[in-house]
């Protein structure tokens, strides 16, 4: 059943997803709908504006008007009163016309105030609209573009709304043929299941019934077990406990509870159901827990015996002294059980003691954040009262404290009204002095409030055993409440289920016996008859089986019918034929049956899985068995690595080199043209600022500093190319001497002639790249005749700069 509502609703679900953007473009028209009023209420906002300036202009001219009038009646006023008491006998006729000048004035000037006050109010208005009252024409203006524009947009808005709305009334034709097909398919599919949900709901509320009685019927038997009561007895104590729930309007389980609580405590079952009809109408009336209250009254009755019949008036008293302070009857019912056993140590018995501490309570809560924290504090001061040490502290002030205690539970007197007296004539009401009795910090927050509310706690204590009915006069408040008519309703129902389930619990018992006794026999022939109990259940299955294929007929039938509700709605709506949709379904259909046909080919071919597996992880590990990614690898640049077998490493140096030289020359005429415009970029006065002359000289002597600091690195870092310089200083002066002294050297660098240092310089023409140098009488260390064609080449190439950049030699 579960499964054929989950199968309805998600059919159910799928058609909304369907019909969602017809039920969007409805949506649409009610966005457009609004969006139109909202254009309509600012248009109208624009005319009020407009109608507020014109009564701007109306109001501030004859306000003007008004001003000067009202200025004159006043003038007129102080006139009339001024000549009035300069005459000796003013006439009436003067008073006269005095009383009307000065009422004139007075009407006038709350005119004038009410006008101000309306023109202010339209300053206002027209503020928020965007208007300067200083500039009213450019606010009309503004205004009347506006409203135009306003105006477009609202017939722009209208034309839409009619296209939205003529769109809106094709859906919702198209909705009404929907849902009327919809409804035919939910009913198809629906029909057994709400048959079935029928019955269910029948059955449900004897269900329930069965179930409410069985559960008191369950708690009934914890009661007698408890008491050692017969289940004839128990019956009867149920049925009193139902009428008195009636009577007090709580739970009839809630009252079990209480009565459960209370003969767990000791208490005949009699007695029990006795004291249920006042803790009742007190849970009712002040919202408190039956079983916080059962406790509370047990605790008066054991620890302060206060009798049964007097549990009404314990009840009063508690509530009355809870309307004269913040600790109330819930609270007292929560914490009286420990409260009651420290009062029965110090001698305190009966209602009174009752008055005592629900007196007592409403005292120290003023003293305290909580209800808890008050019972806590009260509680430490009735526990120390009886220590060794408080006994000792009050020795000290000439108070034999135990002896006075005995003597006030001897004459009925009240031990927390003695122990406050004590404390007052131990201090002399000095509350700084406490500490010294009572080192306790709690028994402190007790004490304070109530010996500095002493004669309240007395006037409370008095009006609460003055009580007489409070419980039974807040519960026939309470009851008025329609809440409390709303839960009487339900506790009469329950009342009603139980009766109802007790009628039925017999049958249900001997019904299960005999199911028992059936089910034990079944059993016993199946176990003696397997072959006709296997027969029996195949048959059951079959059974079984029909229903649930007659039901999926049905929910198919209905799936048949949904998605033809669905298609003709959406042909509908689109304003279009019923055949391009169905020819799309139809193209969804046949891609569902391809699908369902590859399933059952693979579900027909199952048993040559195995061997079809077997071949396809064959094939695969065939490939990657045989594949080897360093192969390929060695396929992919093997004319690449043959390539370089047939290079050799000087090929490879020589390369190198003519790159490097190419390199080189490609940036040789771009760096030259970066030095020319350098030069041209030093002004004549940074010249003569500088002392510059030929800019060569300068950059020579820059030169100088760059090729001294090239020389002190290569001192630093000497012997390899000290080592390459003595051998070609050794060929040199091999060379030099085949010359007879004097020999041509020809070194790659630009066309230039000069001498060596000291000699003049003959200007000659030389073919390019060509230094022509000559030494006379130079022999001895090839380092030396080396630093000497360094230094001719640097002073050629010194002049040779100093010529590029215009240098005359000046």
């Amino acid at each position: 059943m579960a499964d054929r509502n989950l199968r309805i609703r998600v059919l159910m679900e799928g058609a909304d997803r369907l019909t969602r953007p017809m039920r969007d473009a409805a949506a649409g028209s009610t966005r457009l709908a609004q969006t139109l009023r909202a254009t309509r209420d600012q248009l109208k906002a624009l005319e009020r504006a407009q109608g507020d300036i014109a009564e701007f202009r109306q109001l501030r001219g004859g306000t003007r008007d008004l001003e000067r009038r009202m200025q004159e009646a006043q003038a007129r006023t102080a006139q009339l009163g001024r000549t009035i008491a300069q005459a000796a006998n003013p006439t009436k006729a003067m008073r006269r016309e005095f009383e009307q000048a000065r009422r004139e004035s007075e009407r006038l000037t709350n005119e004038h105030r009410q006008q101000s006050t309306r023109l202010q109010d339209l300053r206002s208005r027209l503020t928020a609209a965007g208007v300067s009252t200083r500039d009213l024409v450019s606010g009309e203006r503004r205004l009347r573009s506006e409203m135009r524009q306003t105006s477009d947009t609202l017939r722009e808005q209208e034309r839409r709304l009619q296209e939205v709305t003529e769109r809106t009334r094709r859906l919702a034709d198209a909705r009404s043929r929907f849902s009327s097909m919809q409804g035919t398919a939910t009913g198809l599919a629906a029909g057994g299941a709400a048959s079935v949900g029928t019955g269910m709901v029948i059955a449900r509320p004897l269900e329930g019934a069965a179930e409410d009685a069985m559960q008191f019927e369950s708690v009934m038997t914890d009661i007698n077990q408890k008491i050692d009561q017969a289940r004839g007895a128990g019956q009867l104590m149920g049925l009193d406990i139902r009428r008195t729930a009636l009577a007090v309007n709580q739970m009839p389980a809630d009252l079990q509870k209480g009565v459960d609580t209370l003969t767990g405590f000791g208490l005949a079952g009699r007695q029990a159901v006795d004291m249920m009809t006042p803790i009742g109408k007190a849970a009712t009336a002040y919202k408190a827990e039956i079983d916080d209250l059962s406790k509370a009254t047990f605790a008066a009755h054991d620890n302060l015996k206060v009798s049964i019949d007097q549990t009404s008036k314990a009840l009063d008293v508690m509530a009355q002294a809870g309307k004269r302070g913040a600790f109330e009857v819930k609270d007292m019912a929560q914490y009286f059980p420990a409260l009651t056993a420290s009062m029965q140590s110090l001698g305190g018995t009966g209602v009174p003691a009752v008055a005592d501490l629900a007196a007592a309570l409403q005292i120290t809560r003023k003293g305290a954040g909580d209800a808890s924290s008050a019972a806590n504090n009260l509680q430490n001061l009735l526990s120390k009262i009886s220590a060794e040490d408080t006994a000792k502290n009050f020795k000290q002030f000439g108070i034999d404290l135990p002896a006075a205690m005995k003597k006030a539970a001897a004459e009925s007197r009240s031990p927390i009204e003695e122990i406050v007296r004590l404390t007052q004539q131990a201090t002399g009401g000095d509350q700084n002095k406490l500490s010294q009795l009572f080192g306790d910090m709690q028994v402190q927050q007790a004490l304070r409030p109530l010996m500095s509310a002493f004669a309240e706690y007395q006037s409370i204590r008095a009006d609460a055993m003055a009580a007489d009915g409070t419980v039974s006069t807040d519960f026939a408040e309470r009851m008025i409440d329609s809440a409390e008519k709303v839960k009487r309703l339900r506790i009469q129902a329950k009342d009603l289920s139980i009766t109802v389930g007790n009628q039925l619990l017999p049958m249900i018992g001997s019904a299960s016996e005999r199911l028992s006794a059936w089910g034990s026999k079944i059993a016993g022939i199946a176990n003696r008859h397997p072959q006709l109990t296997r027969a029996i259940a195949f048959g059951a299955a079959i059974f079984a089986a029909l229903f649930v294929v007659l039901g999926a007929g049905a929910i198919v039938l209905a799936g048949l019918v949904a998605p033809i509700a669905v298609l003709s709605a959406a042909a509908t709506a689109l304003g279009i034929g019923l055949l391009p949709l169905i020819g799309i379904a139809a193209a969804v259909i046949a891609g569902v049956v391809a699908l369902a046909a590859v399933s059952y080919w693979l579900y027909e071919n199952w048993g040559n899985w195995p061997k079809i597996m077997e071949g396809i992880f064959a094939a695969v590990r065939a490939v990657f068995m045989n594949f080897n990614p360093f192969a390929l690898l060695f396929q992919a640049f093997a004319p690449a690595l043959a390539y370089l077998r047939s290079i050799s490493l000087a090929d490879i140096g020589r390369w190198m080199i003519q790159g490097l030289i190419a390199g080189i020359k490609a940036m040789i005429p771009g760096l030259g043209a970066v030095l020319s415009m350098v030069g041209n970029m030093i002004p004549e006065k940074i010249r003569k600022l500088l002392g510059i002359h030929s800019p060569s000289r300068v950059f020579a002597e820059i030169g100088g500093h760059v090729i001294g600091g090239l020389d002190q690195g290569l001192a630093t870092n000497a012997p390899a190319p000290i080592a390459r310089i003595t051998d070609l200083s050794a060929q040199m002066a091999r060379a030099l001497a085949v010359g007879a002294g004097t020999a041509a050297v020809a070194v790659a660098a630009p066309a230039a002639v000069a001498a060596p240092s000291g000699s003049p310089a003959t200007k000659t023409a030389m073919p390019p790249g060509t230094y022509n140098l000559h030494f006379h009488g130079i022999s001895g260390d090839p380092r030396d005749i080396a630093e000497e064609v360094r230094r001719a080449i640097e002073a050629i190439e010194r002049e040779r700069r100093g010529r590029g950049f215009g240098d005359d030699g000046n």
